[in-house]
């Protein structure tokens, strides 16, 4: 029999009967029933629809058994009333801002024309000019070609970085508005079949999304730090460091062509060409535009629906599941897919809980809400629960997105092992594959090469807890190529393509079920600190080469090996302690032992936080300022460089220093 990490034989045996008694009872036909009520209408945070779905999760959960309950927060967001872009040179023309749906379609009345959460109301109206994917490097180009931006308008193309970032670096350049088109060269006709034909973007099809800045901080942007509760000091708007600036606003492809190919001026570069059938020029010229948006602000509700499967021996601690429940529209996909994903691990732990078996550590099974205007619900909750998540959250597993066919991950290192053991003990559903586990068709996928796990950023509900509180996190999902993000038509009928007969959504259940067991049930909890100690020493060995103010890096790497030695050493310790029966006589080192590991990640955050943005708490891992969603390892010393600052950088590597020596004291005391 295969070793199951962090536990001893007997232990392992219990827990496996369990865990066959679990992935036995995970059920398609449920998770499409939660589904087709879920996503059979839509479900925007603060609406109707979002209600009708928050009081059928809760029953539900109830109905399993479970504990389950309402947690709201009373949030500041922004309610679009009246969205208008029209073309006003060379010829005027009203541009559509919503799909052009069958009327049959249900609750059709309900789908939210396109918008971008957070943009500033406002209208506005000026010469058009193109800027490829609006990355730093675009407005950079366009700047080094003379072209200046400054009281235009900029029209970019989705993709390459997060959402947020193009209208930031637009207003950093002067600009006084932005549209935002999907292009069919990423994610329309050129990729494939258009929906209803095949899973790709139609040319109606807008792509909705948040442009709150998420690398300042998430949550209630006048809240940072503190959970939105009556009370709560808040900042004045103007005063918010996340909220955008200019007006923005997307359109699809079939709409922003008409602008594109009026567009004078320079021959775009040939990567910045798109797939529609012109040459883009990059402007200004007579193309004109008026940006109309009437958004209102308004404090609502964010509601997430929470469950607890009570701990028989460490009630306090805390293994915490959870997805985000709100969509744009629809959502089948992102992420009615993630939420219902959840329900059905909580339905089957719910009736495993009604025949008196419990974990032996608190499980929660959280839906959050609003994360998809900017982490909303998830971050709320986690602020108003730091106190007790800092003392007695083991871990917290995501899920954003498991309606697919290829699994993918991204984790904190010490997670990476366990999530190797459990992908190998899953089936992969899909048919006519050599490949017989999760894992093994993950590793083919690898060029036959041990997976690789990303690292944590931002964008999705695991953020306050990794980076804000240090709790070890892990974001979990099956992905599959499609161009429905966002839109009206990521509806249930678009599964079809994506998962067909709910068979990896399940896969997700038995994958993420069986982690959260593991850290419920394990005699010692199942990290290895070790590969993330190896992980730190390469990330500062590489930073080393770069350019560092000429300061010294060599002690902080030396804090790190020592790390890595104390933390092996108590692995060793470990695995001596459960290569047999673990007795009474062992459990106070256990629990030494348990305390130790659940503290690491503590450790590597510093209450001082990353300068300038100070939400931000942990120091090996955050988003970059600029890199959207994409996470920028050893972010203080990383945006020190870039902001060409000494002082800060040398603070940067003494913060860094003392991290790792917490960890290292952590790890050396659990020992003695």
């Amino acid at each position: 029999m295969n070793h199951m990490m962090g536990f001893c034989e007997q232990s392992a045996d219990r827990e496996r009967q369990y865990e066959q008694v679990f992935s036995k009872h995970v059920s398609n036909d449920s998770i499409a029933d939660y589904s087709k009520h879920l996503a059979s209408r839509p479900s925007r945070v603060g609406t109707y629809g979002n209600e009708v779905a928050l009081r059928y999760s809760l029953e539900e959960l109830q109905k399993a058994g479970l504990d389950a309950y309402i947690q709201s927060y009373d949030v500041y967001m922004s309610v679009p009333r009246q969205i208008s872009v029209k073309q006003i040179a060379p010829e005027e023309r009203e541009l559509d801002v919503i799909e052009d749906v069958d009327p049959s379609t249900p609750f059709a009345d309900e789908i939210v024309p396109g918008h971008n959460a957070y943009s500033p109301s406002g209208t506005v109206e000026g010469e058009l000019v193109y800027a490829n994917y609006g990355r730093p490097e675009d407005f950079e180009e366009l700047e080094r070609k003379g072209i200046s931006v400054k009281d235009k308008i900029v029209i970019t193309r989705y993709g390459k970085t997060y959402r947020g970032i193009k209208p930031k670096q637009a207003a950093k350049h002067g600009a006084i508005g932005m549209l935002i088109y999907s292009d069919p060269i990423d994610d329309g006709y050129v990729q494939g079949k258009v929906y209803p034909d095949g899973p790709w973007r139609p040319e109606d099809s807008i792509q909705r999304g948040s442009i709150v800045q998420l690398a300042e901080y998430p949550g209630d942007p006048l809240t940072p730090g503190e959970p939105s509760k009556e009370g709560v000091q808040r900042l004045d708007p103007n005063e918010a460091k996340s909220l955008p600036t200019i007006p923005t606003t997307p359109l699809s492809y079939g709409q922003a062509r008409h602008l594109l190919n009026a567009l004078e001026g320079e021959k775009a570069p040939e990567l910045w060409q798109g797939g529609l059938p012109f040459n883009y020029n990059l402007g200004p010229g007579d193309t004109k535009v008026r940006i109309s948006l009437d958004i209102d602000y308004e404090r609502r509700d964010v509601n997430n629906v929470i469950a607890h499967i009570p701990g028989s021996k460490y009630p306090e601690q805390k293994v915490v599941v959870g997805a985000h429940r709100d969509a744009w529209v629809y959502g089948a996909e992102d992420n009615i897919s993630g939420w219902v994903t959840a329900m059905e691990i909580a339905r089957v732990l719910g009736e495993l809980y009604k025949k008196g078996w419990q974990p032996e550590r608190t499980i929660i099974i959280a839906g959050w809400d609003g994360e998809e205007y900017g982490l909303l619900g998830s971050t709320e909750w986690a602020e108003d629960q730091a106190q007790d998540l800092i003392k007695n959250a083991v871990a917290y597993f995501n899920m954003d997105g498991t309606a697919g066919q290829f699994f993918g991950a991204s984790a904190v290192p010490s997670i990476e092992n366990i999530m190797f053991e459990v992908t190998k003990e899953i089936v992969e559903p899909r048919s006519g594959q050599v490949a017989t586990s999760i894992y093994d068709d993950w590793y083919i996928r690898s060029d036959n090469n041990t997976p690789t796990i990303g690292y944590l950023g931002s964008g999705s509900d695991y953020t306050p807890f990794i980076q804000h509180l240090g709790i070890a996190s892990a974001d979990i999902g099956f992905d599959y190529p499609t161009g429905l993000y966002h839109s009206a038509y990521a509806n249930l009928d678009s599964l079809k393509f994506v998962d067909p007969g709910y068979e990896h959504q399940a896969a997700a259940s038995k994958i993420v079920g069986l982690m959260a067991l593991r850290f419920a049930n394990a005699d010692v909890l199942p990290f290895r600190y070790s590969k993330y100690a190896d992980l730190v020493i390469q990330l500062l060995r590489d930073f080393n080469e770069k350019y560092t103010f000429g300061v010294d890096l060599s002690e902080v790497i030396d804090q790190a090996q020592a790390w890595k030695l104390a933390i092996t050493s108590l692995e060793l310790q470990v695995s001596n302690l459960i290569s047999d029966e673990v007795d009474l006589s062992e459990s106070e080192d256990i629990q030494k032992i348990n305390e130790a590991l659940l503290q690491q990640e503590r450790n590597l955050t510093q209450s001082e936080g990353i300068p300038g943005r100070t939400w931000y708490k942990h120091q090996i891992w955050a988003p970059g300022r600029d890199t959207g969603y994409a996470a920028q390892p050893l972010p203080a010393l990383e945006q020190a460089l870039k902001d060409d600052s000494e002082e800060d950088f040398k603070n940067a590597v003494k913060v860094l220093k003392q991290a790792l020596k917490d960890a290292t004291q952590t790890a050396i005391q659990a020992v003695e």
